[in-house]
């Protein structure tokens, strides 16, 4: 009987705890952005217009431009005896530029993630880790870039 009760009190103290994500978009925000145009990496691009897309409000007051640059660098950090590469440096920056239609008002940020990583035997293995690199740091971008929208949300 005491477990039952142990059970639902961990249960009611799990949904009454009031959780909220971190680095939720609100929908009540006053700003929407209209056109987003980037350059540079578009499998960067690509995936920050994807993380960028729900900031879709109707009857926003606020009217943004958004441009992107991104930037992709890969550099050999250290190699054996044979000149084969043992570790690797992934540089990924974006430069994000908003502009805002009503007042010509401009907002400049630049995300930048750094990571070095070993070589691996597999070349497919490789590969497919630098992927996974690459997402996880663009999604950390996503997040920088998600908060700084929001103080911009804010201050207007």
């Amino acid at each position: 009987m005491t477990k039952k009760f142990k059970y639902f009190f961990i249960f009611l103290f799990l949904l009454s705890c009031g959780y909220t994500p971190v680095y939720q978009i609100k929908k009540d925000s006053n700003f929407k952005i209209d056109t987003i145009n980037f350059s540079g990496d578009k499998n960067i691009g690509r995936e920050i217009i994807r993380g960028l897309e729900n900031f879709e409000v109707n009857d926003a007051k606020n009217i943004f431009d958004l441009n992107l640059n991104t930037l992709k660098q890969e550099s050999i950090v250290t190699k054996d005896k044979k000149g084969n590469a043992t570790s690797y440096k992934l540089v990924l920056e974006v430069e994000m530029n908003l502009i805002n239609k009503s007042n010509n008002k401009n907002y400049e940020k630049k995300f930048s993630k750094v990571t070095t990583y070993n070589s691996k035997k597999n070349q497919f293995e490789l590969d497919q880790y630098k992927i996974n690199l690459e997402k996880n740091m663009i999604s950390q971008i996503l997040q920088d870039m998600n908060i700084f929208l929001g103080i911009i949300g804010n201050d207007i």
